[in-house]
């Protein structure tokens, strides 16, 4: 008897200390739609676009930029994300992989990135809002070299 009263007490506290069915992880924050990305390097800082499209941790979409349009594969979950794609840029096949948090909000995204044998860059995005196109930009992209003016 007393093994038993030993063995509900235990099985009381092991059930006791699970969580809830209710608290599930959290969603991944929602980052499908169109984005106006910056990428910083030590040479150059791009404008482009990314259209990201979303279903449940798995991204795919385009990001579009200087020498095209490229498909991207990638992942989040809850704020933070990671994609990858590759282009070919002035004859070379690069590897373009970003890692990044998407603020509390929503709006926003900052992280970094590794662009091959173009090295590393950090990043932003903010959602789009109608102002790309307003400001005169394509949806080909802008770069600036360091050392130039607009």
């Amino acid at each position: 008897m007393r093994g038993a009263a030993a063995t509900l007490i235990t099985l009381g506290l092991v059930a006791g200390s699970a969580p809830p069915a209710s608290q599930t992880a959290p969603k991944p924050v929602s980052v499908a739609g169109k984005w106006v990305m910056t990428l910083e390097t030590e040479a150059f800082t791009a404008t482009t676009a990314l259209e990201l499209k979303q279903d449940g941790e798995t991204l795919t979409g385009t990001y579009t930029g200087r020498y095209g349009a490229f498909a991207l594969a990638g992942k989040i979950k809850e704020r933070a994300l990671e994609f990858a794609f590759k282009m070919t840029a002035e004859g070379m096949e690069v590897l373009m992989a970003f890692t990044g948090e998407v603020a509390a909000d929503g709006e926003t995204i900052k992280g970094r990135a590794s662009l091959g044998e173009l090295g590393d860059a950090t990043w932003s995005a903010k959602r789009e809002k109608g102002s790309y196109l307003e400001r005169g930009t394509t949806l080909a992209g802008s770069y600036l070299a360091r050392g130039t003016t607009p």
